[in-house]
């Protein structure tokens, strides 16, 4: 079961495709210029840090002792009064605190001493009532060879602060430059499909009467022309298609006229007045002669819809092309003598093909070669292969076909020369039928007609798919 597709719309698709990818980007941008804000303000807080780290080691090792540490501390709270959010805290070798600078937080700052971090690199350590910070320490050896820790530590609140105001703002920028983006790729897109809309109206004016009509190309956008170019192409065809059509069904309705106005003819001058019984057999033989040659007629156009429709299923098979040819002259043998003309055949090559419509192909084209061909002449068979095809030939002398002719004599009903239409049985589909054949063989025909010569040749691939 074939699932149908439900439509969709080129203009809000490409709309939506033109506001995700700038979603996208702008998250990009927005991410990486976060991710660069919040490591510019995190190495301040190290330099803020470290810089004031130097300053208080300078005064530890002034004081020179632990005990003169402990009195004066207001030293050490004066450096840090116009550094809020900054703690300082001075340990001995044990860890007890000698003197710490916390404001009303009271923090546990000893806790940064438990990571196992070097001294003087600044590291990210997470304190009681402070929250995540920026830690460093320093151990500083004193005049009375005693030892003191100095350790710092910046609070990321005000950093962080900072960064979700900024993530705020990004976050704004990236939903509107998204909407500002759509709304003005559906203005460009629209505005982009509207040669499509164009092209529409174009063909919404085609119709049968007015197939001569084409896309126009030039002046549109380049990639329009890869569907303008194939249509105006399938539109050539439909237009020749159509002429061909109304062609073959004027000369159908002429063909088939032609016998019927006989039947009917012959029938009311028969019926007008008494006749003999001889009269009314040579009525009915009329009639039943007339009426074979319908009879052929729709057979032969049977024939050609079905190889136009590829329901005519081929047997290829390997054919021995001098019997083959042997084969018709033969059967050609008893009309070649009542017109004066002999058959002969000469050659030789393997032909891949259907027997039956080989035969037949050959068949109509000897046919119309002794409709053609002079008196006292000879229509000649041969067969050959080439690299790519095997070829079979069928010539007689007669008159030329006129080159207006020649490229129009393969379509149906079509005759060169109403005057040459010799024979009832002739409906002017036997060349037509004979193209069909070929193409049902991946094959062609062609014709040369020169000099009182004409030659119809036939090309048989040596391999053929069907």
């Amino acid at each position: 079961m074939t699932v149908r597709k439900a439509p969709y719309s080129l203009l809000r698709r490409l709309t939506g495709a033109f506001a995700v990818a700038t979603l996208v980007v702008f998250a990009l941008v927005g991410a990486i210029l976060y991710r660069s804000l919040s490591q510019e303000l995190q190495r301040r807080d190290d330099i803020e840090i470290t810089g004031k780290l130097a300053q208080f080691e300078q005064l530890v090792r002034e004081a020179g002792s632990l005990d003169a540490v402990q009195a004066a501390p207001e030293i050490f709270h004066e450096v840090l009064l116009s550094h809020p959010g900054v703690y300082l805290g001075i340990f001995d070798r044990q860890n007890r605190v000698l003197l710490e600078h916390v404001g009303q937080e009271q923090p546990d700052l000893a806790v940064a001493f438990s990571g196992g971090h070097t001294a003087g690199s600044p590291f990210t350590c997470d304190i009681a009532s402070i929250g995540p910070s920026r830690c460093v320490f320093a151990e500083e050896t004193l005049q009375s060879r005693e030892t003191a820790r100095v350790l710092l530590v910046r609070a990321a609140s005000d950093r962080q602060s900072l960064l979700n105001s900024y993530r705020v703002d990004v976050l704004v920028a990236v939903a509107l430059g998204a909407a500002l983006v759509g709304t003005v790729g559906y203005a460009i897109t629209r505005r982009g499909l509207s040669p499509v809309k164009g092209i529409g109206r174009q063909t919404s004016r085609i119709e049968a009467h007015n197939l001569s009509e084409r896309l126009d190309v030039h002046g549109g956008p380049v990639e329009l022309q890869d569907i303008a170019i194939p249509v105006n192409r399938m539109l050539d065809r439909l237009e020749r298609a159509f002429v061909r059509l109304s062609q073959f069904s004027s000369d159908l309705a002429h063909d088939m006229r032609t016998p019927l106005a006989n039947v009917i003819s012959s029938s009311q001058v028969t019926l007008s007045r008494t006749r003999t019984t001889e009269e009314y057999e040579a009525l009915i033989d009329s009639n039943i002669e007339e009426c074979e040659r319908l009879q052929r007629m729709i057979e032969n156009m049977l024939f050609l819809a079905r190889t136009e429709n590829a329901q005519q299923l081929i047997s290829v098979v390997k054919l021995d092309a001098t019997s083959e040819l042997s084969r018709l002259a033969s059967y050609f043998q008893g009309l070649a003598e009542e017109a004066g003309v002999n058959v002969a055949v000469n050659g030789s090559a393997q032909v891949s093909a259907d027997a039956t419509l080989f035969r037949r192909a050959v068949s109509n084209l000897v046919s119309n070669a002794l409709d053609h061909a002079f008196t006292g002449s000879s229509i000649e068979l041969s067969s050959f292969d080439s690299p790519s095809y095997s070829v079979v030939k069928v010539t007689n002398r007669g008159l030329a076909i006129a080159p207006e002719h020649a490229d129009r004599i393969f379509e149906r009903f079509y005759r060169a020369d109403a005057s040459r239409h010799r024979s009832a049985r002739n409906a002017g589909l036997g060349l037509a039928i004979v193209k069909s054949i070929m193409e049902l063989h991946r094959g062609k025909v062609d014709v040369t007609s020169n000099d009182e010569r004409t030659t119809f040749t036939l090309y048989f691939p040596h391999s053929v798919r069907v």
